[in-house]
């Protein structure tokens, strides 16, 4: 064992103290073959399990995020709307506790109807610029585009990526929950969501 310490055992059968070198150690049956040094705590799994009862750190973070992000959604979260004519409008985004539809509420008019979209009808998720082009939406490095399979797209604008990546992310996990639900239910394989 290289620079282990010498130590003053000897194997009790075969006495080989007599041509060992002096910086090897015999371990005996009678230490139970264990290295006198080691440390004896628990074992590294046994640490990291017990330090992470939960998960890991990050696991526990993005579950803590996601639940966050669904209480607002239910209770209602403000965002900015992109409008086909330039600029943003206010709203409120629910989500239902089902976690089935999302719906827009423009919060400058009072008593304004909100407009109900079925997760299931949201054909892709695009994050940033490009995500509007198509729609004649002023999308930026800070935008969330809803694809519709109806052909039409909801533009959002946030303040920070951080923000605008959990909406994106955090909607697109609802709506493959959402497509796989109703794939259960007709019996058929789910149509995966396409985010950019």
């Amino acid at each position: 064992m290289g620079n282990a310490v010498a130590a003053n055992t000897s194997c009790a059968a075969c006495h080989c103290e007599l041509t060992r070198k002096s910086t090897e150690m015999a371990v005996s049956h009678i230490d139970h073959g264990v290295y006198p040094h080691a440390h004896h705590g628990k074992t590294y799994q046994e640490e990291a399990d017990a330090q992470y009862l939960d998960g890991p750190p990050e696991v526990e973070k993005a579950q803590n995020v996601v639940k966050n992000f669904v209480r607002c959604l239910i209770k209602g979260l403000p965002v900015s709307l992109l409008s086909v004519h330039g600029g943003t409008a206010d709203c409120l985004a629910f989500l239902d506790r089902r976690l089935t539809q999302l719906e827009l509420q423009r919060t400058d008019k009072v008593d304004a109807k909100r407009r109900q979209v079925n997760l299931e009808e949201i054909a892709e998720v695009v994050v940033g610029e490009y995500g509007g082009q198509d729609f004649n939406l002023p999308t930026d490095a800070l935008s969330v585009t809803l694809v519709l399979d109806s052909g039409q797209a909801i533009g959002f604008r946030f303040d920070n990526d951080e923000d605008r990546d959990t909406f994106a992310l955090c909607l697109s996990m609802f709506i493959d929950g959402r497509r796989l639900d109703i794939s259960k239910n007709i019996g058929q394989g789910p149509k995966p969501l396409h985010k950019v």
